[in-house]
């Protein structure tokens, strides 16, 4: 059975947040150190070369799959620079100039911190794990940032244990996501599931992306708790292919038929494998 994508993505938060946690130790013992210039230079080669690139890699790959972390991956490229800055600074500071270097990769640092923090915090809520949000609650603030990243590596296994365990969380507010088994039949297994947030108009017309370990087709759609369903011809693309997929689904007016706008609506979906997938939509 394929994997599940965020996997792979939170085992890269995973090597990312374990080297903050190294590298900030190493940077504790550096004010205690007779060397304390060569064990800062250890630290911020580790946080630029190891934790940064597997930050980097896993909010890439959160981004494939729909995750709101944009600000993650723009927080971890600010972050070589803040680092650089301050680097620049400490050696300039016997020449006066170091402090205004050391002030901009300070002030570069709180940002790329808010920023990432607030990432981690998105993928906390998105997957109903109150110790990785606290724990990107606590990355954005600079005195406990180093607490932020050993409760974000904790939690990070038990995300993991659900994903594998069938759980497909959906994001704050929205209902206890659909959980099924997948029965073999002659056609190729297949595991389909939401990522990111649907729309649904008055239109009629829904859009979502699925998530596809296999090529298959949609052979319906119908919207949960009311006699609303359309056929394949409604529905584009028809089948989906192997990785993400954008999907429309074009329903008949719903203007006047007790749609409440910004209200969370089920479409269920059969595809022709026998499968049903949900998919959670707000309609606007």
């Amino acid at each position: 059975m394929s994997v599940n994508p965020d996997i792979n993505s939170f085992n890269s938060l995973k090597q990312a947040s374990l080297w903050f946690i190294i590298a900030t130790l190493i940077g504790v013992a550096s004010v205690i150190s007779p060397i304390a210039g060569i064990v800062t230079i250890v630290s911020f080669i580790l946080i630029l070369f190891f934790a940064i690139p597997h930050l980097k890699n896993s909010f890439q790959g959160f981004l494939q799959t729909g995750k709101n972390v944009s600000s993650g991956l723009t927080g971890a490229n600010i972050l070589p620079w803040a680092y650089l800055l301050a680097f620049i600074g400490g050696i300039l500071t016997f020449i006066g100039i170091g402090l205004i270097f050391i002030v901009l990769g300070v002030i570069l640092e709180l940002v790329a911190g808010i920023l990432i923090g607030l990432a981690i915090y998105n993928i906390g809520q998105f997957y109903k794990s109150d110790l990785m949000w606290i724990g990107g609650i606590l990355i954005m603030i600079p005195v406990v940032n180093f607490i932020g990243w050993i409760l974000l590596y904790i939690s990070i296994d038990d995300v993991v244990n659900k994903i594998r365990g069938g759980f497909m969380p959906m994001q704050p507010g929205y209902p206890q996501p659909y959980q099924y088994s997948p029965q073999p039949t002659p056609q190729q297994f297949v595991t389909v599931y939401q990522t990111g947030s649907g729309q649904l108009s008055e239109d009629g017309k829904a859009i979502f992306s699925l998530y596809s370990t296999g090529q298959v087709q949609i052979v319906s759609a119908s919207i949960d708790n009311t006699t609303i369903a359309v056929g394949p011809d409604k529905i584009t693309p028809q089948t989906l292919s192997q990785g993400n997929n954008s999907v429309m689904v074009q329903f008949p007016p719903l203007a006047g038929l007790g749609f409440i706008k910004q209200n969370m609506y089920t479409i269920t979906l059969t595809l022709s494998n026998g499968q049903s997938v949900k998919v959670y939509v707000t309609f606007t």
